[in-house]
């Protein structure tokens, strides 16, 4: 696998919420998800540990989850969202609609009195910082049947062109 060097942060998401369980992939909650030990072993074999990505909002739900005024600040700011696990460019990605138009997501406005949701948000994630991590979180997505998302953070300036 050639990469373009350096290698910028890559999130690797494996995997949605069990929303997604009518489509062929294997998901969160169903039969078929990785058990805790497959995990643990990928967790081995790359070089950063998995990461838990949650809604970017969740603070603002969940005092425990971090700090809300950071979110309020940084919620319309692309630099800040493209740090964030959970965070997509635009926030409607971020939000799983069913077909009967029910919507499961996390919104920033908590007065509407809707709960905070995974909506489209990947449960698990491989933080790839090397050709390696890449090549592991993809074979154990096709092994395991899950979908695979990444997440890119943008390229750095090579030091020596």
């Amino acid at each position: 696998m050639s990469l373009p060097t350096p290698l910028s942060l890559l999130t690797i998401a494996l995997g949605l919420t069990s929303v997604f369980s009518q489509n062929c992939r294997c998901t969160s909650g169903s039969g078929c998800w990785p058990s805790d030990s497959e995990f643990q072993t990928l967790a081995s074999k790359v070089s950063q540990p998995l990461i838990h990505p949650v809604p970017p909002a969740t603070p603002c739900y969940d005092s425990a989850a971090g700090n809300c005024s950071d979110v309020l600040a940084g919620w319309y700011n692309g630099i800040w969202r493209s740090d964030q696990s959970g965070a997509a460019e635009h926030t409607n990605y971020e939000t799983y609609t069913f077909p009967n138009g029910t919507i499961q997501g996390c919104y920033l406005n908590t007065t509407l009195g809707i709960p905070c949701e995974q909506g489209n948000v990947p449960v698990i994630g491989v933080d790839a910082r090397t050709p390696g991590d890449i090549q592991e979180a993809v074979k154990f997505a096709a092994d395991h049947n899950l979908r695979l998302v990444i997440k890119n953070t943008g390229w750095v300036k090579p030091l020596f062109p």
